[in-house]
């Protein structure tokens, strides 16, 4: 496979060149006695770091004067600060923008009220740092933080700011504080003026007031706590004694006028430079004295800290550092092992990235899954293999890329798909027997294939990913190398060559920025580092797929889910894909059949009537695959498969009823709407103790039918109602949107009761010529109420949102008004346009079954007495109503597009839309409704 032909520029030579010069500084840091550090300034420590005064503290001077111009310097045009030269407006961004901005208003106001010479227009910075601030925690979105230490820091820098008369009150405080007082619950004082080391001491700056500076002076480790300047600051400010070694340690943390991020971290940046390297250049190109010399280094380090490590020496150890370690000694020859790290690490259902965390790491879980397959016998450590690919996949399918220590999520992507496509090399070697083939199957080969399609949407037009990150590119690169080799992905070859052709070029184009910081990683607030950022672009220019064959037992289990291209090609010329590169309608189609054993199992569970007609069940996965590919709008996969589910029972219901309401008298129809009543008022109650064919079969002979429907009724439905309001994404919502869910499900339930009734009361009248007096209501209020109850189309949106909701802390999916108004005319304007679509559809069967349909109304009277040229003149009323309804959609949603909404909740109404539109289309095609007479 010549994936690198899409290569280099560079000659071999060269590139190898340029990574044994980076091996070389890197051995040349390490032997300094006063590490070097390739870590960018931190505007935040800086901002710190500012506020010291010289000795003694009374005199009106200060110990690093520049610092103030440094952030003085740097203040946006808005009167923020942010780590980032532009403001993308991302909620991770938001949280970073805070604490650098808190941190710097403070500093601006401890200088103003110092007495001492400050800049001519200090007091209008304050006020526009103060209104940056306002502004950023009233759209802050907390649910997506997950910066270090931002839930002491957040609370500490507002105390702070009120002893300045600042008080800031925003959506998001009484969850703030609610962090904040769990964490201090489990932070006690006793802890940190003992022996050991707690992550607390990275942000002494948040215990200001709380604890006793003079007793933690023993965790110094070269002059600072544990490698932080804004801490090292915090402490020298608040020790009774002025600590020489801790101001030694802050100007070597100050290079130039500002501190950097962490300092040392030469572990850091030792492996995670390195580590790229190996993988991707032949060892032979890269062994040298040097690189002995750090293996030495390395191993020396890691067994004198008893097989653990952090970012650098005398830091707290983790298992992403220690788990990378090993791995990285490992390639160099070096034979380690981990069950120190399991012992310390090992959690039920994940690996711990330290001890005691409030949030887990995916990136540090595939690190230590990576470590484990690169051990001699990976298959003594199984059950930790199979945990934590079962971990990582959890995460994919959640739709959470993020990571508390990236900023991009392309850095956990790369990782996801590295460390499951090394575990599908080691299980087809037969290294890892134990491991279950259904776990590939159906778990693994999806996230694969699913990472691999959103990193090929999400390049930009300059060939870049991310803000033109050379190093977000770059693991872009690394990441559709690493799965270009497997089958599945052969509908994709084509465009990830191309992909990984123009991601090269731009980075080319930046071949003097490699060595420059991108501002990726994530501690309180962001930055990037030098070495890194150097060490990852060369693997991307180097790599070759060519040695990352999956063999043959691979292939066999992929070929059970390649689709036959009769599907492609029966559905792909629908409007509804005009935008979309065949490559993408491929991978939706490939998408949609490796969803199919999690969906179908999940389905089944619920779906209980017998439907022997089965093709609107299987297009399911895929159709709604296409909805959230569509232009980017990514729903998390797990969403959409509890939504593949509620539309398969929403046409299962629709069936249902059809079958055992058609021939029921009124009374009959009415008792079954008490049944459904009961249903959603009493949750819990009694169910008939017989099975579902006990129940039909009991009472045939004795003339009690009407029993026999009604306990059929109250197990069928009430197993698909108690999904609905019992899933555990339902649950966590706000009860807001619960309380729309159960009326929306309802009112469908009832509805279709009735629908179904004056269907069946509709044909009795067309066999006898009597239908004048039949239509009574007005289309208009029809179509808006009990129609579009009928299709579930308001159910099918409500429970969507409940969804979306799932991780907004029990608020609101939508919290004003206004949203709330816009968003129920959207989900009514949509369920008319999908009930229009469907009877433009079904017009045929619907005469054929004497179903109900739109054009039997009245209104759409055309007075032609020649029937083929009546119903096609309705028809075509009733396409431009579709199209006024669509008209009415779009203008809903783009009224709520303008209300900030969670992006999570935007994508989520677009995939609606979508879907609504997708089926519209297939409908337009081909009825897929199973027909009463097919499944009879």
């Amino acid at each position: 496979m010549d994936i690198c032909n899409a290569s280099s520029p560079l000659k071999a030579s060269d590139m190898d060149n340029k990574a044994k010069a980076l091996i070389h500084r890197l051995c040349a840091d390490f032997a300094c006695e006063v590490p070097q550090s390739s870590v960018s300034e931190s505007i935040y420590n800086t901002a710190w770091v500012s506020m010291i005064p010289s000795p003694p503290r009374d005199a009106g001077c200060w110990l690093f004067p520049q610092a103030l111009t440094f952030i003085v310097e740097r203040q946006l045009e808005n009167g923020g600060w942010s780590s980032f030269e532009i403001s993308a407006g991302r909620p991770s961004w938001e949280t970073d923008g805070i604490i650098n901005t808190m941190a710097c208003l403070l500093a601006l106001l401890v200088r103003r009220d110092s007495g001492s010479e400050v800049p001519d227009d200090l007091g209008a910075r304050i006020i526009r740092a103060d209104g940056a601030l306002r502004r950023m925690f009233q759209s802050w979105d907390i649910s997506s933080s997950d910066n270090v230490g931002f839930e002491v820091l957040i609370p500490a820098h507002l105390e702070m700011l009120e002893r300045y008369n600042l008080h800031h009150k925003f959506p998001a405080r009484p969850h703030l504080f609610s962090l904040y007082q769990q964490k201090m619950e489990k932070i006690k004082p006793e802890s940190l003026y003992g022996k050991e080391l707690s992550t607390s001491l990275y942000c002494l700056e948040g215990m200001i007031g709380k604890i006793d500076f003079n007793r933690v002076a023993h965790h110094k480790v070269h002059g600072s706590m544990l490698g932080n300047p804004a801490s090292t600051a915090a402490y020298l400010m608040n020790a009774s004694v002025w600590d020489v070694d801790a101001e030694a340690y802050l100007r070597r943390a100050m290079p130039s006028n500002g501190a950097v991020e962490i300092y040392p971290s030469n572990l850091f940046e030792i492996v995670w430079a390195l580590r790229p390297l190996v993988e991707a250049f032949p060892m032979d190109a890269l062994m040298s004295r040097e690189l002995n010399e750090i293996a030495d280094f390395l191993e020396t380090h890691f067994q004198a800290q008893n097989g653990f490590t952090g970012f650098t020496p005398g830091a707290i150890a983790d298992s992403d550092s220690t788990s990378s370690a090993i791995y990285l000694l490992n390639h160099l020859g070096r034979s380690l092992t981990a069950e120190a790290l399991i012992s310390r690490y090992e959690s039920a259902d994940k690996f711990r990235c330290y001890t005691v965390e409030r949030t887990p790491s995916p990136s540090a879980n595939a690190n230590v899954l990576k470590m484990f397959l690169h051990l001699a016998d990976p298959s003594q450590n199984t059950s930790q293999i199979i945990k934590v690919a079962d971990y990582i996949c959890n995460c994919w399918w959640q739709g959470d890329h993020s990571d508390k220590w990236s900023m991009t999520p392309h850095y956990t992507m790369m990782l996801t798909v590295q460390s499951l496509a090394m575990l599908l090399r080691r299980w087809a070697q037969g290294l890892l027997p134990d491991v279950p083939r259904q776990l590939l199957i159906d778990r693994i080969l999806p996230v694969l294939f699913g990472t691999t399609v959103e990193t090929l949407q999400k390049q930009n037009e300059d060939g870049s990913w991310g803000l033109q990150s050379c190093e977000t590119t770059a693991y872009a690169i690394l990441c559709l190398t690493e799965v270009a080799p497997l089958p599945l992905c052969d509908c994709l070859l084509a465009a990830i060559q191309l992909t990984v052709k123009n991601g090269r070029a731009f980075l080319m184009q930046q071949i003097n920025s490699w060595k420059e910081p991108d501002i990726v990683w994530r501690s309180r607030t962001a930055y990037g580092v030098g070495v890194i950022a150097e060490g990852y672009t060369l693997a991307a220019m180097k790599i070759s797929p060519d040695n990352l064959t999956f063999g043959k037992v691979i292939e066999d289990i992929c070929s059970i889910t390649k689709p036959s291209l009769r599907t492609i090609q029966e559905i792909s010329h629908l409007p509804f894909f005009a935008g979309m590169p065949d490559w993408l309608v491929r991978a939706c189609i490939v998408e949609g059949y490796l969803h199919l054993p999690i969906y179908d199992k999940a389905r089944q569970a619920v779906v209980t009537h017998e439907v022997k007609q089965q093709r609107h069940f299987n297009i399911l996965p895929f159709a709604l695959i296409a909805s959230s590919r569509l232009m980017g709008a990514c729903i998390a996969p797990d969403v959409n498969v509890a939504f593949m589910v509620a539309c398969a029972l929403a046409y299962e219901v629709d069936h249902y009823m059809e079958d055992i309401v058609g021939g029921l008298e009124g009374v009959e129809a009415q008792e079954l709407q008490n049944v459904v009543h009961e249903i959603f008022e009493k949750p819990c109650i009694d169910l008939p103790k017989k099975s579902r064919t006990e129940c039909i079969f009991e009472h045939q002979g004795s003339g009690s039918q009407r029993l026999q429907y009604l306990d059929t009724v109250k197990i069928t439905l009430h197993r698909g109602i108690s999904w609905v309001l019992n899933h555990p994404k339902i649950l966590s919502s706000s009860k807001y949107d619960q309380g729309i869910l159960r009326r929306e499900f309802k009112a469908s339930y009832m509805d279709q009761i009735t629908s179904v009734y004056e269907s069946s009361s509709l044909a009795t009248s067309r066999k006898t010529q009597h239908t004048s007096n039949l239509l009574q209501e007005p289309y208009h209020i029809w179509v808006h109420t009990t129609s579009s109850s009928h299709v579930a189309g308001p159910a099918l949106f409500a429970f969507l949102i409940c969804l979306l909701g799932a991780s907004m802390n029990g608020q609101d999916c939508f919290q004003s008004a206004e949203a709330k108004y816009l968003a129920q005319d959207l989900s009514m304007h949509l369920a008319s346009l999908a009930r229009m679509e469907n009877d433009i559809g079904s017009v045929a069967r619907d005469r054929k079954e004497y179903n109900l349909n739109s054009v039997d109304f009245p209104e759409f009277d055309t007075g032609i007495a020649e029937e083929e040229d009546d119903l096609q003149k309705k028809l075509e009323q009733l396409k431009r109503l579709a199209a006024y309804e669509r008209d009415c959609a779009k203008m809903a949603l783009a009224k709520l597009g303008e209300l900030g909404l969670h992006e999570r909740v935007v994508e989520g109404l677009k995939f609606f839309c979508n879907a609504v539109d997708l089926f519209g289309q297939i409908y337009a095609m081909e009825d897929i409704s199973p027909s009463l007479e097919r499944c009879s």
